[in-house]
């Protein structure tokens, strides 16, 4: 598979849309192997950051990507596990009661993830900015003050340090009919919720100020998508807050270019199992 891209520029690939997955497209999704072999022509050694979510129903979970271009890593934090938010590798491991596993979409293999939603960043490590916050800051309201103010209009995020007052939540219910996040992740139906009040924390995250934009990473108004983990308990999810300590580092790599997918279109509707 070829990307009409350039492989010397920063990109942000956009695998599907959040507005199209709110909306209950499970349908048109990427695996890892593909995406894998699509940033393949990128220079080994560029860091990737990215999120998503996958297409086991009622089991959604969410998804991280870390690492370089040669040496990816997906991650997953598991609604469903006990406790809540387990993160594992789905590189080379599997979820728990492989037989709840189970996708919408006739024909793929169930027990393999399937992202609905995938966005990874390509980053050039010469363009990077690095801060030090201070203790107390709110990192979604510092991000969404700092940002404007540098004319920042599309970023990948990496935080890490010692986090306190974390709030984060595991989907584990994204329906076939749709989900209305537009007072936020407060559904507790479609939402684990879990609170952490200090800890040593890795995050990926994706910053699209333009509102098109935000559409396709996020939701309207929310120009911030942050996911990660708590390094020590191996357990997170998508960040809804997070408060810096003395000991917080945030790691910026500004980004040109967005390219989405959205596969396989020429189908009009999707046949569904039962479920």
């Amino acid at each position: 598979m070829t990307l009409i891209t350039n492989n010397q520029r920063s990109i942000l690939l956009a695998y599907n849309t959040v507005e199209r997955l709110l909306k209950g497209d499970f349908f048109h999704f990427s695996n890892i192997e593909e995406i894998v072999q699509e940033i393949s022509g990128f220079e080994k050694n560029w860091p990737v950051i990215g999120l998503g979510t996958t297409n086991w129903y009622k089991r959604n979970g969410e998804a991280m990507v870390e690492g370089a271009v040669g040496k990816p890593s997906f991650l997953w934090a598991d609604p469903e596990s006990t406790p809540a938010g387990k993160v594992i590798n789905l590189n080379f491991d599997h979820p728990d009661h492989e037989e709840n596993l189970q996708s919408p979409v006739i024909g793929p293999n169930d027990t393999q993830p399937q992202f609905p939603f995938m966005a990874i960043a390509i980053c050039d490590p010469q363009y990077v900015k690095e801060y030090n916050l201070s203790a107390g800051e709110n990192i979604h309201l510092w991000i969404e003050n700092e940002f404007p103010q540098e004319n920042l209009g599309l970023a990948a995020i990496h935080i890490r340090g010692k986090l306190t007052d974390v709030q984060s939540t595991a989907a584990c219910h994204i329906p076939l009919g749709g989900m209305d996040l537009s007072d936020g992740y407060s559904l507790k139906d479609n939402f684990k919720f879990i609170e952490y009040a200090k800890g040593n924390w890795n995050l990926q995250g994706l910053y699209g100020v333009n509102p098109t934009i935000q559409q396709v990473l996020s939701v309207p108004g929310h120009p911030l998508h942050l996911h990660g983990y708590e390094v020590n308990e191996n357990r997170g999810g998508h960040i809804n807050q997070a408060i810096a300590t003395s000991n917080t580092q945030v790691t910026v790599y500004p980004i040109k270019d967005i390219n989405i997918r959205i596969k396989n279109m020429d189908q009009a509707f999707m046949p569904i199992k039962l479920m």
